[in-house]
């Protein structure tokens, strides 16, 4: 079995590389948003507080497949502003965790109340990135399947591919369980 796979290791590799960056991209980009959306979801402005419910709701609410296809060549990191109106909710229902101080302190008190929330969106942004195969884009998931045509191997490649996935999600999810015992430290009751 792995004699079958070392002549494709450096094209998995590229496409794990790619996974990682557009993983990377829509993480950094919802977690860039997720905090001033959540603050202008709360806004007492109706010019800035209805038009992000109506941002948060679209992208809630329809799939991430239809928002690609739809954004293919609009906006590259569409995963990102998916993952950000799911996360902007984690942040929002935290913010009852922040007592004290104006609605900017509030939501930062409560990012520790919201990580395990936001560390699960993440973890499902990791395997959405999978998704970005419909569209031809060459991340893990669609090299492993042209391997896999080509190789008429499909049980060793989408196995390695799948192992490949359950370790990215254990480290992460490691890595925020981590974050997560480390701020409650610094919780404030």
């Amino acid at each position: 079995m792995i004699e079958s796979v070392v002549p494709y290791l450096p094209a998995l590799t590229n496409g794990l590389l790619l996974t990682l960056f557009y993983f990377a991209l829509g993480a950094l980009g919802s977690m860039l948003l997720a905090l001033p959306v959540a603050l202008a979801m709360g806004s007492a402005s109706l010019f800035v507080r209805y038009p992000t419910i109506a941002y948060v709701e679209f992208f809630r609410n329809t799939p991430l497949l239809v928002q690609l296809f739809w954004m293919h060549f609009a906006l590259p990191a569409v995963t990102g502003l998916n993952t950000t109106a799911h996360q902007t909710a984690g942040h929002r229902d935290g913010a009852a965790g922040g007592k004290h101080g104006g609605p900017c302190e509030q939501l930062l008190q409560a990012f520790p109340i919201a990580l395990p929330a936001i560390g699960n969106t993440l973890v499902s942004l990791l395997k959405a990135t999978a998704i970005l195969s419909i569209l031809s884009v060459p991340e893990l998931m669609r090299t492993t399947s042209r391997i896999s045509d080509y190789t008429a191997n499909p049980i060793t490649f989408y196995s390695l591919s799948a192992v490949i996935y359950i370790a990215l999600c254990l480290a992460l999810s490691y890595s925020l369980h981590r974050l997560e015992t480390r701020l409650s430290r610094w919780r404030v009751n």
